[in-house]
């Protein structure tokens, strides 16, 4: 007893408060057995505290990240992992790569390690886990100790894996000022009397939790069970934002109901849960180090999250590889066998959480630099917002001025002077604008540091139904331009990282005045153009001169070839003179060069494939590289024109929507419906450091894809399925570094994912949001940086600061719209 009180004061000192102890600072880890990352870093800086419960006698042992400067707890969803402490914990020391720690394991199987920092001292450690052991002992026996031996307390961490560990508990008893010492500073225990109504109220058991379940289905489908998993059923509750229980046992089956046509049946043996279509709007997320799978299934009234965690590891990979299976041959309508062992291994690694971490440019800065950059930028943003009042009370002065003026004009039908592209400004147009803005400024849901205009782009003559479809971001005299209807919207970008309506082009006309709705948008020859496309005339393209507003240009590009997608030659040859396109067939890749006459195609620069590929989508490197996808899934590395693919990556089934490749070529990102497909091109243990834009991939050695999707639980806030549009990587043709984030949206939301986090952590789902009152239809960094973000509304274009993006929770999450069920 002498000696514990003696370490006591060794450890906290005679005048300091218990709430000084705790291990500050060490690295969390995961055991993983069987996984592709055997162990797996969990927070590279954090502390370990011991947390006392609201139920008497219970104790938590909680590993807590060190927040990184400017962060806010309340913001995260994952900062911390607790375990309640009991004789099951089998909390003992242990050592890794010669430093100190405890090992202790988890309810779900999993072990954890918490390496200290060498500034923790022995007498620390020893006295820490002292008290996680008379923790243990006061769960068991629900009482306080009397007295202590510190010898068997000893005894008991060194045997905390031995069988008798129950036994020599039961003889153990600490003083209560050693445990009161080792409760973080979270929640300090003082002790106090136990009220015996509270203690009657701990000891009696406990209701399970109360919540809606999807109403049973009529009928569960019928067929050819393919595959067949047991496991324990839980369901995400949004109030408590955890996921609960609902059924000890269920069983999971993937039915066959017709070729390629697959159901899944989750039923107890008292009531069916679901019986859903196995389609991508599913959101399946499998983690092979839990054993489960987690996806989201939808009724007429609401979204709900699933997870099952299957019984053991047998039915998981049985369920991982089924499920994948049957989602393959739904998608891409043929036999899974098809696919080489290779293929498969990609796709199932593809459907898996927490694959192999692709490695981190070296490049980069640190997370300090990358930080303090964050930090002046909210700097930035204070003063940009005092900037905004002065320059509010400017305008109105000036709008008073001009307002005679613009009478007049709107009198005699005619337009402003013409300033660059302004070239057919309407004034009631305008107004509307500035209507229309004003009343967006005084939104709750406006936000500080973000911007935003009516298009003015306005709608098609003689009609109001026209909206805001597509976006093109300039690099030259700071402009955006945006697709409505038959106009397109001229926007400025200011200093400030905002965005003002400039002017509109109206009634988009082809050279014989035949008016058309642009169904894609590039700027070109160093902003001075745009080219457009009309999905009524896929063989053609058309030439629009930014100087004079109007289409100057008719490209028949081939009579047998109809353009599906056009992209630049290089990713910044918009900033150059260079006239050349690249242009995409639904089976062909080739360069169009409109100088040419008739067959504008350049021969010995195409290449085609005899069956059809259904290309879709594609983008260029710096040096000329092109990565395109197709309906099927496959994405295609070619190092120039003209020649077959060096890699073609397999087809996951999902129909790729948008394609984007960094400068340097190292990663690629493909969009589809429901998740972004992140994919690091760097050929395995080349000495030349090449990627598979140079050289096809080993046919062992496929690069493992990363899927950036939101978690299932985070869509039942949402409320509705996922939709992304194109994700695109910031651009940096100045940078040092390489592009450094990806922007996408879905619905009402904008996502952003820090690619250096993504890689460094491996974590697919580490991603920043923020809600609009709209859907967003298409959305872009600014040209150069990515600070900001140009965000287009069905009715409104924004500018918004990705610093004003928040980590999901379920406040950011909630739909805000009258008709939330959430």
């Amino acid at each position: 007893m002498y000696a514990l009180r003696s370490l006591s004061k060794l450890v906290w000192g005679a005048n300091e408060g218990a709430e000084t102890f705790k291990l500050a600072s060490g690295v969390l880890y995961e055991e993983r057995p069987g996984a592709k990352v055997a162990r797996k870093c969990i927070y590279k800086d954090s502390e370990l505290c011991i947390r006392k419960t609201s139920t008497p006698y219970q104790y938590q042992l909680v590993a807590i990240r060190a927040l990184e400067e400017g962060e806010d707890l309340s913001d995260s969803l994952d900062d911390e992992r607790s375990f309640l402490i009991g004789i099951e914990l089998k909390f003992t020391p242990t050592t890794f790569e010669g430093a100190h720690g405890f090992r202790w394991n988890d309810v779900g199987e999993s072990t954890y390690e918490f390496i200290a920092d060498e500034s923790v001292t022995k007498s620390v450690r020893e006295a820490f886990a002292m008290a996680v052991a008379r923790c243990a002992w006061e769960r068991k026996h629900r009482r306080e100790y009397t007295e202590a031996d510190a010898g068997e307390v000893k005894e008991i961490m060194d045997r905390a894996e031995d069988e008798e560990l129950e036994r020599l508990l039961d003889s153990v008893k600490l003083d209560d000022a050693d445990i009161e010492a080792a409760v973080g500073p979270m929640s300090p225990v003082k002790p106090r009397p136990v009220d015996p109504e509270v203690a009657a109220a701990a000891a009696a058991p406990i209701a399970p939790p109360t919540f809606d379940l999807p109403t049973e289905p009529a009928e569960m489908a019928d067929g050819e069970i393919t595959v067949s998993a047991l496991g324990e059923l839980y369901m995400f509750d949004a109030p408590s934002g955890e996921f609960v229980q609902v059924a000890k046992e269920v069983a999971l089956t993937v039915v066959e109901v017709g070729k390629y046509e697959y159901y899944m049946n989750v039923a107890s043996n008292d009531r069916s849960f679901t019986s859903q279509v196995i389609e991508p709007e599913m959101n399946a997320v499998f983690n092979h180090d839990h054993g489960s799978l987690i996806w989201n299934y939808f009724d007429q009234n609401r979204a709900y999250s699933f997870s099952m965690v299957t019984v053991d590891a047998k039915h998981y990979e049985a369920l991982h590889q089924g499920m994948t299976r049957a989602a393959y041959e739904t998608l891409n309508q043929e036999s899974w066998n098809k696919a080489t062992v290779a293929s498969q291994d990609y796709i199932l690694d593809a459907y898996e959480e927490d694959v192999d971490m692709l490695p981190e440019p070296e490049m980069w800065a640190s997370d300090e630099e990358d930080e303090e950059y964050e930090e002046e930028e909210e700097v930035e943003e204070e003063d940009d917002e005092e900037e905004d009042e002065e320059e509010d009370e400017e305008s109105d002065k000036d709008e008073d001025e001009e307002s005679d003026e613009d009478e007049i004009d709107k009198i005699f039908n005619r337009a402003p002077g013409s300033q660059g592209v302004k070239t057919s400004r309407e004034v009631e147009t305008e107004s509307e604008s500035e209507s229309e803005s004003e009343s967006e400024s005084e939104s709750e849901d406006e936000s500080e540091g973000e911007s935003g205009a009516e298009s003015g782009a306005g709608a098609d003559t003689g009609s109001g139904a026209a909206k805001n479809s597509k976006l093109a971001v300039g690099y030259k005299h700071g402009r955006s331009f945006v697709v409505r209807g038959s106009r397109i919207g001229v926007f400025r970008h200011t200093d400030g990282d905002e965005i003002v309506f400039d002017t509109s082009i109206n009634h988009v006309d082809d050279t014989r005045g035949r008016e058309f709705t642009p169904s894609t948008m590039m700027l070109h020859e160093q902003d001075s153009a745009l080219v457009l496309q009309d999905a009524q005339r896929p063989n053609e393209l058309f030439k629009m001169d930014l100087e004079y507003g109007k289409v100057v240009e008719e490209w028949r590009v081939h009579e047998d070839v109809p353009t599906v997608a056009v992209a630049p030659t290089t990713k910044y040859a918009q900033m150059t003179g260079d006239r050349t396109l690249v242009g995409l067939s639904h089976n062909m890749l080739y360069r169009i060069d409109p100088r040419l006459r008739d067959n504008m195609i350049v021969q010995d620069q195409q290449q085609a494939y005899v069956t059809k590929s259904h290309f879709t989508t594609a983008a260029a490197t710096e040096s000329g590289a092109v990565a395109v996808g197709s309906a099927k899934g496959e994405i295609r590395l070619f190092d120039r024109l003209g020649v077959r693919a060096k890699t073609v990556l397999p087809a996951l089934g999902e129909p790729i929507l948008g394609i984007d490749v960094t400068s340097d070529g190292r990663y690629v990102v493909a969009t589809c419906k429901t998740y972004l497909l992140l994919v690091d091109t760097k050929l395995p243990d080349d000495a030349n450091g090449r990627t598979g834009f140079m050289k096809a991939f080993p046919q062992a050695q496929k690069p493992a894809p990363k899927r950036l999707q939101l978690k299932p639980e985070h869509v039942v806030y949402m409320g509705a399925p996922i939709s992304f549009t194109p994700a695109k990587f910031n651009q940096a043709p100045d940078a040092q570094g390489s592009e450094k984030t990806i922007v996408t949206s879905t619905g009402p939301f904008v996502v952003t994912w820090n690619l250096r986090r993504v890689l460094g952590t491996g974590r697919g789902d580490a991603y920043h949001i923020k809600q609009y009152q709209d859907t967003v239809v298409a959305d872009n960094f600014r040209f150069g940086q990515d600070r900001s973000i140009v965000v287009t509304l069905p009715n409104d274009v924004q500018s918004v600061k990705r610093s004003q993006l928040a980590k999901p929770t379920r406040e950011s999450l909630m739909i805000r719209s009258s008709g939330s069920l959430l």
